[in-house]
């Protein structure tokens, strides 16, 4: 999109398209093809190899096609990542895809029934594809058949078949934004970025103080987010709605007594805002995202519950958390089988209460929890209430 306003702000009469490639995603292959059916100016498609799946639609979406004479064109049936030999594609999918060839076919001028060929694989031209297969055409066969309108070896070849002496050539190169979005949106990078960005939050939610995983978990969720919003492919709404949905969640875990509605709305904030960034422009392809999200979803109730369950359990972590910063030797924690007993009674902080923390009453440490308010170390508290296994306690007022 950069390189064509580029391209017309500074008056380039023709653009070539370099195609080399096996395919990609839909939504990305329709938002091309519109890019390029729009330019103002001439467009050229040089297929300097192969232009496989969605390369066909790119290719074809200029008004001339010149291939090497060894490349190829074709092979461009919709997929899911849903197919296997006993499940073909989804013929309602096929269909769109068909659809869309053809039309963008008739509109270059081309034969609609060769290119449906490439999409459709029921789709059956004499001497030249048979029925259940896909067709893929040779340099050669393209000509002939209308495919392509030249063969070229390299550009200066190009230039040549298209009438041009001399041009002045501007090739641009990716900024550096789109660089970083072509990486941060790689199938292999998101589930690294959403592990990490999970993990430190519900690590950071469920221990005292903010530290290396909260940060780490926060970077970790900007560059997802913004992975997906320097690629056009989300704005910023998923974002907040990702974070409304960690802050209710949250709140449900450290404040609010039980799981109700705010833990439900949290969780649903977190689903929605996932899945507003993995969909595609194609409503045809939701079945993508929603496979991705429940990828991901697993992911994140997968560290969640080893957070909970896990990690309390462990010597270490409990060492982490109870030990003071100055290192000070702990004092042994007797089990109090009634905690009623504790109601009314003075104590001291000993770590910062977020709202949950370490306090320390008549010698012995405890968990405990406020009501919402934050309180800092060193601070006198009262014991308010105790539910089973709850302590909560409360910043005791001055008089």
């Amino acid at each position: 999109k950069r390189s064509l306003l580029e391209a017309e702000k500074q008056g380039a009469e023709i653009v070539v398209f370099e195609i080399d490639t096996f395919g990609g995603r839909v939504d990305a292959m329709l938002f091309i093809k519109d890019l390029i059916m729009q330019a103002p100016m001439k467009t050229v498609a040089f297929i300097n190899s192969k232009a496989w799946s969605a390369g066909v639609f790119l290719a074809l979406s200029c008004q001339k096609i010149i291939m090497v004479p060894d490349g190829s064109i074709g092979a461009a049936e919709p997929r899911t990542g849903q197919e296997t030999a006993e499940t073909p594609p989804d013929p309602k999918t096929v269909s769109a895809i068909r659809g869309q060839i053809e039309a963008l076919a008739e509109a270059r001028n081309r034969d609609p029934q060769l290119f449906a060929a490439m999409v459709d694989r029921n789709v059956e031209i004499a001497g030249l594809k048979e029925k259940g297969e896909l067709l893929t055409l040779t340099a050669a066969t393209a000509l002939e058949r209308g495919a392509a309108d030249h063969l070229a070896q390299n550009q200066q070849e190009v230039f040549k078949a298209l009438g041009l002496e001399d041009p002045i050539v501007v090739t641009p190169s990716p900024s550096w934004s789109e660089t970083l979005a072509r990486i941060l949106t790689h199938p292999t990078i998101i589930p690294i970025l959403l592990l990490i960005a999970f993990g430190g939050i519900f690590l950071e939610i469920m221990t005292p103080g903010f530290g290396f995983p909260g940060i780490a978990g926060i970077i970790a969720l900007l560059l997802f987010f913004g992975g997906r919003y320097f690629a056009g492919l989300a704005g910023w709404e998923p974002l907040m709605l990702f974070v409304a949905g960690i802050l209710l969640l949250a709140l449900e875990l450290l404040v609010i007594p039980g799981f109700g509605v705010t833990g439900i709305t949290g969780i649903s904030a977190l689903v929605i805002s996932l899945y507003m960034v993995l969909r595609t422009t194609s409503i045809l392809f939701w079945e993508v995202a929603f496979s991705q999200l429940l990828f991901y979803m697993a992911i994140m109730g997968g560290i969640f519950l080893i957070l909970l369950f896990f990690l309390p359990n462990n010597p270490i972590w409990k060492k982490l958390g109870l030990h003071k910063k100055d290192q000070e030797k702990e004092i042994p924690e007797e089990k109090i089988l009634n905690y009623q007993s504790l109601v009314g009674k003075k104590g001291i902080t000993k770590s910062m209460l977020r709202p949950a923390g370490i306090v320390e009453i008549e010698g012995r440490r405890y968990d405990v929890v406020t009501r919402g308010e934050f309180i800092e170390p060193g601070k006198m508290i009262t014991v308010d209430e105790v539910q089973g296994n709850r302590i909560i306690v409360q910043i005791e007022r001055e008089v």
